[in-house]
Parts: C-alpha cells; structure tokens; sequence
C-alpha cells in the first residue's frame, strides 16, 4: 500500500538558489592559479638572500608608479614585491643599528657597551717648560698699556683661542675658517723651517768649537717656568710646540754670545727678526678670527654661495668677500683642507654636486681674473716699449 507520508518542505532560510539566481557582483572572482615563480630585478651586493634589487626594480617600474597602478595590470604584483622588500630592508637596517653594526655573533648587551665608552682624557696634565723670558712673552702677548699709544702684541695664548674658534667654525661649513687654517699652518710651517735652519747652524758653531776640545753647554733656566696647556683644540698644541722651539732657539743664540761665538748685536738682531716673523703670522689669524666671529658673518657656510640662496646668506658673503676676497676654489670645493676640521666626512650626493657646481664656477671666476691680469700686464708693456722706442727715435 502507497505511504501516505507527505515529503517536508525545506525552510525557507535553508533554500539555497542556484547560482544561476545570484547577482553577478556578489560572484567571487575565480582564483587564477600562478603562473610560476615572480620575476625581478637582481644585483650582487643585494641585501637579499636572492639578490633582490630595490633600485632595478624602481626603475623598472617607473611607468607603472607614475600611472593609476591598476591591480589588475600584471606588474601589479611586482608592485607589491617591491613595497615588501623596501619595509624588509628597513627593519634590516633598524636592527644593524640598535646592534651598533656589531657582528652578529656579539649579543646585545656587548654591542650597547659601544654607547657607554667615556670620552678619552688625559692621564695627566699636559705641561711646557719655558727657559726664556722672550719665549715667555711670545706665549703671553701684552695687552694695550693704559695711557700709552703702545699697541697691543697677541700671544700664543691668544691666538690658540682664535685657532680654537676657528676649528670649531668648520664644523659649520664655513670655508673661510678653513681658508684661515690653511693659511695658519702655511706660515707656521715657514717660521719652522727658518727656525731650524738658523738653528742647525748655530748648533755646528757649538760642534765646530768641540771639535778644538772645548765642550760647550747650552743655557738653561735656573728655575724654569712650567706651565699647563689644557689647549681644546689640536692647533693650541701646535702653537706651544713653536714656542718651545722658539724657546730652544733663544737658548743657542744666548749660548753663542755667552761663549763669544757670536756679538751681542748678531744676537739680538737674529731673536728680533724672528720674533717680528712669529708674531705677524699671530697678528694674521687673529684677523681672520675677529672678522670670521662678527655678527655679520656668524652662520657662514657653504651653502650660502648657491645662487638661489636666501638674503641673509647672500648678505654673509658679500661681506666676507668684501673682507678677504673670495675664497678660493680649491678651498671651497675642499681639494685643499686644513690638517684639523669639524666637519662632517660623510655628505649626502646633493651635497657633493653643490661643492663641485659651485667649486667650478669659482675657478672659472679666478681664471678670468688671471687672464684680465695677464692682459693688463702685457699692454702696460707694450706702452712701456712703444714709449722707448719713440723716445729713442726722438734721440
């Protein structure tokens, strides 16, 4: 006998419809299986273990970046790589420095101990023995004497300070702090020079005079004056390393008058000579301080020689120019750098295109300047001669 069972009806919640009855936009887009491994862009030093490189790739990309990115463009995903690698790249470089570039086998705590080193310190003082009263003097200067018309005379002491602040000027870029230092070690360098060669002489009268049996001293301080450098910079010690010498020199000139190897008068003369020599080599980085630390000039750098630079920068260099001339090109573009410097070592590209940009346009200026000299001398000349020539005629 037939069931008489009715079949029962789905819920109406549980009726799927057939797809053919969902609308289109809620259709899930087929996933499309890929077509194999992703290409790009490698180079050899990649910080990638498959020498991925992030600057090809950019400019491989650069039409896509510069376009609407659709997704849908194959490069898309290249895209993507790209996005990945550069945030890959940065958390590697974030990683190398808070591990202060250390190797990797060195944990954490040791490479942190490269932040907690102390700065370096003397062991002790440093100290300058000085036998004579006139290399006291050169170390000391001599303020104006009230009342008098006496100009005052800058010292070791004095002109350490200035080299001092113009060290520290480099550390802002600014040539002509660089162009007072070269200028400072120039001159030292000749004062040295003549220094030893007056020295080396008078030292073979003492050996000529041992040669003939007597055995000659050179005078010293019974009771020298020793003094604490405590110099901030490397050219203070520069400047007590030419006075002592200068010190040592006055001794052997003293020596050859003592011992009747020299007059009283060829004495004098020679520490009087080289004295005035010292001092105008002071007197010239002193002037290049006073001028470099004026209100005018505070802030000076490279940068305020572009040709769009800003008012104040153009006003800096009109009257450091007015002041010293230009600097020169060699300067500028730092071929020619002091023996010290502040200055950064590390500089961006942009940097290093502004120092040539402007260093060429410098040396360009100072050739036309050469030529216009050259010019000037040669028709001076030719007047001079054709002036010779008539008065000759004349005759």
């Amino acid at each position: 006998m037939p069931s008489t069972k009715t079949k029962k009806q789905p819920d109406a919640a549980t009726v799927v419809p057939p797809v053919s009855a969902v609308p289109a936009s809620l259709l899930l887009k087929p996933v499309v299986a890929p077509a194999g491994r992703m290409k790009f862009e490698t180079e050899k030093n990649s910080p990638f273990a498959d020498g991925y490189s992030i600057a090809k790739e950019e400019a491989f990309l650069a039409d896509f970046l510069a376009g609407d990115m659709d997704e849908s463009d194959p490069l898309y995903d290249r895209y993507v790589e790209l996005d990945e690698r550069k945030n890959q790249l940065e958390k590697l470089r974030a990683q190398h420095r808070t591990h202060r570039g250390a190797d990797k086998i060195v944990d954490h705590a040791e490479a942190r101990g490269l932040d907690e080193l102390g700065a370096l310190v003397d062991e002790e003082a440093d100290q300058m023995s000085i036998h004579t009263k006139e290399a006291y003097r050169m170390f000391m200067g001599r303020a104006k004497e009230p009342g008098t018309n006496n100009p005052a005379i800058i010292g070791g002491k004095r002109v350490a300070a200035a080299l001092k602040a113009l060290w520290d000027a480099t550390g802002n870029d600014n040539p002509y702090a660089d162009w007072a230092l070269l200028r400072h070690e120039q001159t030292i360098k000749e004062v040295q020079r003549r220094l030893r060669r007056e020295l080396q002489a008078a030292e073979k009268e003492l050996v000529e005079q041992q040669s003939r049996g007597i055995k000659l001293s050179v005078l010293r301080s019974e009771n020298p004056k020793v003094l604490n450098l405590g110099f901030k910079s490397p050219y203070g010690f520069a400047v007590a390393s030419l006075i002592a010498e200068f010190d040592y020199y006055v001794r052997v000139q003293k020596t050859l008058a003592r011992k009747n190897i020299r007059s009283d008068e060829q004495v004098r003369q020679a520490i009087t000579e080289l004295t005035r020599f010292v001092r105008r080599v002071f007197n010239e980085t002193a002037r290049f301080d006073r001028w470099l630390m004026r209100a005018e000039m505070k802030g000076l750098c490279r940068a305020d020689f572009i040709p769009d630079a800003a008012a104040d920068s153009k006003a800096r260099v009109e009257f450091a120019v007015g002041v010293f001339g230009m600097v020169p090109s060699e300067i500028y573009s730092t071929k020619l750098q002091p023996r010290h410097s502040r200055r950064r070592l590390q500089i961006t590209p942009a940097e290093r295109s502004l120092l040539q940009t402007v260093g060429a346009a410098l040396a360009k200026q100072e050739g036309l300047q050469a030529d216009e000299a050259v010019a000037t001398v040669s028709g001076e000349g030719a007047a001079l001669l054709s002036e010779q020539e008539t008065a000759a005629g004349v005759a």
